[in-house]
């Protein structure tokens, strides 16, 4: 399997959940011109030129956040990224993971790290964060994690998490979120994660 990625974008959740399940991938990363090392454009996978996006040697191809990471969830072993089949617990996470895809990644952040949007419209995203860091901030109270144990949802809420300081978005304020941030990337897969990629940081900016 080939994980496409770009470093620290959303594709790092991708990677910490590879990490966490053992499972062996090849990482390719998403130059900024979208020209793979083989030659192809990048769309030609991800049609949006998004990532993360998964590739396997039978020639399934998917993107997509979300869809990313429970795929990746079902090939971990049973119970070490996801929750059992039709189960309260399942849905609840799914639930999650759309909720750090609509309400913060695409709401918050795009319009902050993504191009052609004004100071006004970047301004705008990071006041609509308040109402899901609350959202969180509520459940995150009572609950080392987002379900009963660490899963995909994690790891996504974790890559989101991470680009507040350089969005401005005021993480600090949220004392809750920011601890929560501080025990995941304290957990070895992510730890791991984030070491692989950081090199690759200034190559890619």
């Amino acid at each position: 399997m080939k994980l496409y990625f770009r470093p620290f974008a959303c594709s790092l959740a991708a990677r910490i959940a590879l990490e966490e399940a053992g499972l062996d991938a090849e990482f390719v990363e998403v130059p900024r011109d979208g020209t793979l090392p083989d030659g192809r454009a990048f769309t030609e996978i991800s049609p949006m030129g998004y990532v993360p996006a998964i590739e396997t040697s039978g020639g399934f191809t998917l993107t997509e956040g979300p869809a990313v990471l429970t795929y990746i969830a079902e090939l971990a072993p049973e119970g070490m990224l996801n929750f059992t089949g039709f189960s309260d617990a399942h849905y609840r996470m799914l639930g999650w993971l759309n909720f750090t895809s609509t309400e913060l990644h695409k709401a918050v952040f795009a319009p902050i790290l993504g191009s052609g949007f004004s100071d006004g419209e970047q301004d705008a995203a990071r006041v609509r964060a308040a109402r899901p860091f609350a959202v969180l901030t509520r459940h995150l109270e009572a609950s080392e994690f987002l379900g009963d144990r660490f899963s995909v949802a994690d790891a996504y809420l974790l890559a989101v998490l991470n680009w507040c300081e350089f969005s401005k978005v005021p993480i600090a304020d949220w004392p809750v979120l920011l601890a929560y941030r501080e025990r995941l990337r304290a957990r070895p897969s992510v730890a791991q994660a984030m070491a692989a990629e950081l090199p690759l940081l200034s190559r890619a900016a």
